[in-house]
C-alpha cells in the first residue's frame, strides 16, 4: 500500500515531467530562433569584451643586500630590521605627494582627470603591489608590481619606484647614521669636558694634598721610622757628649807647659781636631755597620760639614799655628769646646727631626679621610672616564658604519630582476570570458524562447487546457501541428536568413576584432 505521501507527489512530479518535455519541444521547434539569438548575443558579447582595454602589469625584484663587512669586525649603524624599514619607506614613496609627482610625470589616468585628486591617488595605491618573500633570517626579497594600460609606462613606472626605494632607503640610512652620528658626537663633547673638569679636580686634590695621598702612606712610614731611628742616634750622641763634657768639666783646663802662660787655640786647629775625631768614630762604626745606618749617615753629613767649614777658613798665619815655645793649649779645653758645638748642633738638629716628626704624623692621621675624599672623587672620575670611553667607541662605530654606507659595503636595497615590457596583457582574460559569454548567451536564447512561448495566450498543450479548466473536461483528440506549404517555404527561407546572418554577422565581428585587438 503507497502512503499519502507517494500519492501526493505523484500528481505534481507528472505535471514537472511533463513541463520538462513541453520546454524541450518548444527548443525543439524554436531551434533557429535559439540559434539566432545565440549567435546574436554572442557576438554582441565578443565586441564587448574585445573593446575591455587591456591591462599590462610589470614586476621588479628587490633583493636586501646585507653588510659585506662581518659585523664582529664593523658593526651596523642602523638597527631597524629591513622590513620595518620597508614599511616606513613605503610610506614615504607610497605619499599622496609622491604618487602626485608620478602620476603629472607619466601622465597616469587621463580618465579619471575629471575625478578629485584623491581618487586618482587611490587608484594609482590600488595598481601598486608590494610582495614580501621572507627567509628564515628575515627579508631576503620583496618585488614591486605596477599595472597599467600602457605596456612601455608600466615598465617605466615600476622601475621608477624600485629606484625610490632605493633611494628613499639610502637616504634613510644617510638620515638615521647622521642623526646618530650627531648625537654621539655632542654627548662625546659632554663626556670630554665632565672628563676634563673630574681629572682637573682631581690633580688639584693631588697637587694641594701632596704627602697625605693614600697610595703615599708606605712611604710617609717609611720615612717616619727613619726620622725616629735618626731622633733615637741624636739623643744617643748627645747623651754620651753630655757625659763627655760632664767628666772634662772636672779636669783643669790647661796644662802648663814650660811654666808659660797658655795661648788659645785658632778654628782651624779646632776643626782639624774635630775632623780627626770623626774620622776615627766613622772608621769604628763601619766595621760594625753598615753606610745606611742612622749614626754612620749623621757622621757621614758632620764630617761633610767640617770639610767644608775647613775649605771656608783662611789658612794660619805661622804666628798663629806655631804655639809658643813657653806654652801650648790642654787637650781638655779643646774638648770642651768642641763638646759644646757638637751638643748645639746636635739639638738645633733634634729640633729639626722632631719636627719632621710631626709634620709626618699629621700627614699620616690626614690619610684616612684623604683616602675617603680620594674615593668620592675617582668614583666620579672614573664614571665620567667609563661613560667618555663606550662614547668614543660608539662614534668611531659611527663612523666607520658611515664609512662602509658611503663605499656601498652595508646593507642596501639592490635591483635583482628589473621590469621589463610587458608582451601580452595580464587582464581581462578573454578566452575565459568569450566562454563564459556564449554559455550565458546560449542560456539566455533559451529562456527568451520559453518566455515568448508561455506569454503567447495561445493554448497548445493538454495541460495547459487542464490548468485553465480546473474541472474535468473530456479530451476527444489531439491534432499536431500542420503547416502549410507555404509556411514550410517560409520556415525555409528564415532557416537560410539565420545561417546567413550569422556567417555574415560572425566574418564581420571578426575583422573588426582583428583591426581593434588580438585576442588570442
Amino acid at each position: 500500500m503507497d502512503s499519502p505521501t507517494t500519492e501526493m507527489n505523484s500528481p505534481s512530479m507528472e505535471l514537472s515531467l511533463a513541463q520538462v518535455q513541453e520546454y524541450l519541444q518548444v527548443i525543439r521547434r524554436d531551434k533557429w530562433w535559439v540559434y539566432l539569438m545565440t549567435v546574436g548575443f554572442t557576438l554582441t558579447a565578443f565586441v564587448g569584451i574585445a573593446l575591455l582595454p587591456n591591462k599590462y602589469k610589470a614586476t621588479t625584484t628587490v633583493e636586501v643586500d646585507p653588510q659585506r663587512v662581518p659585523e664582529q669586525f664593523v658593526s651596523e649603524l642602523v638597527r631597524v630590521s629591513p622590513l620595518d624599514r620597508l614599511q616606513t619607506i613605503s610610506q614615504e614613496v607610497l605619499s599622496e605627494a609622491r604618487l602626485q609627482k608620478v602620476i603629472d610625470q607619466w601622465h597616469l589616468y587621463p580618465q579619471l582627470r575629471t575625478s578629485t585628486r584623491e581618487a586618482v591617488i587611490e587608484q594609482m595605491r590600488n595598481d601598486v603591489v608590494i610582495d614580501v618573500r621572507q627567509s628564515g633570517g628575515g627579508l631576503a626579497l620583496f618585488s614591486i608590481t605596477y599595472q597599467g594600460k600602457d605596456p612601455e609606462i608600466v615598465a617605466k613606472v615600476t622601475n621608477q619606484l624600485a629606484s625610490d626605494f632605493i633611494q628613499w632607503n639610502l637616504r634613510s640610512r644617510e638620515q638615521h647614521a647622521v642623526g646618530t652620528t650627531e648625537f654621539l658626537n655632542s654627548q662625546l663633547q659632554e663626556a670630554k669636558k665632565a672628563l676634563e673638569e673630574q681629572e682637573n679636580n682631581l690633580r688639584q686634590y693631588k697637587m694641594s694634598h701632596l704627602g697625605e695621598l693614600p697610595q703615599q702612606q708606605e712611604a710617609l712610614l717609611h720615612t717616619l721610622s727613619s726620622l725616629q731611628a735618626e731622633l733615637q742616634v741624636n739623643a744617643g750622641n748627645l747623651n754620651r757628649l753630655d757625659e763627655e763634657r760632664l767628666t772634662f768639666t772636672r779636669l783643669p783646663d790647661f796644662v802648663p807647659m814650660s811654666g808659660g802662660n797658655p795661648q788659645p787655640v785658632s778654628e782651624r786647629a779646632q776643626l782639624e781636631m774635630e775632623k780627626n775625631q770623626l774620622e776615627t768614630r766613622l772608621s769604628e762604626l763601619r766595621r760594625r755597620y753598615t753606610d745606611k745606618f742612622p749614626e754612620v749617615q749623621d757622621l757621614v753629613r758632620r764630617l761633610n760639614h767640617v770639610n767644608e767649614s775647613l775649605i771656608a777658613l783662611p789658612a794660619d798665619k805661622p804666628s798663629e799655628t806655631a804655639a809658643s815655645p813657653s806654652t801650648k793649649p790642654t787637650a781638655t779645653a779643646l774638648r770642651l769646646e768642641v763638646i759644646s758645638r757638637e751638643m748645639q748642633r746636635l739639638k738645633e738638629e733634634q729640633r729639626r727631626i722632631q719636627g719632621q716628626i710631626t709634620t709626618y704624623q699629621a700627614k699620616v692621621e690626614a690619610i684616612p679621610r684623604r683616602e675617603q675624599e680620594m674615593v668620592d672623587l675617582t668614583r666620579n672620575y672614573d664614571i665620567s672616564k667609563a661613560r667618555y670611553e663606550s662614547l668614543l667607541g660608539k662614534s668611531y662605530a659611527a663612523d666607520m658604519s658611515n664609512e662602509l654606507d658611503s663605499q656601498e659595503k652595508g646593507e642596501r636595497f639592490v635591483i635583482l630582476d628589473p621590469a621589463r615590457v610587458p608582451e601580452k596583457p595580464f587582464k581581462p582574460n578573454r578566452r575565459r570570458l568569450m566562454a563564459f559569454s556564449f554559455f550565458i548567451s546560449f542560456f539566455c536564447s533559451i529562456g527568451v524562447v520559453i518566455a515568448k512561448t508561455y506569454l503567447d495566450p495561445r493554448v497548445k498543450t493538454e495541460r495547459e487546457i487542464r490548468v485553465a479548466y480546473p474541472e474535468p473536461i473530456p479530451l476527444l483528440a489531439s491534432i499536431p501541428l500542420i503547416q502549410s506549404p507555404l509556411e514550410r517555404r517560409r520556415h525555409l527561407q528564415f532557416v537560410a536568413f539565420a545561417v546567413s546572418f550569422s556567417i555574415l554577422a560572425i566574418a564581420a565581428v571578426a575583422g573588426l576584432l582583428w583591426r581593434i585587438h588580438t585576442i588570442f
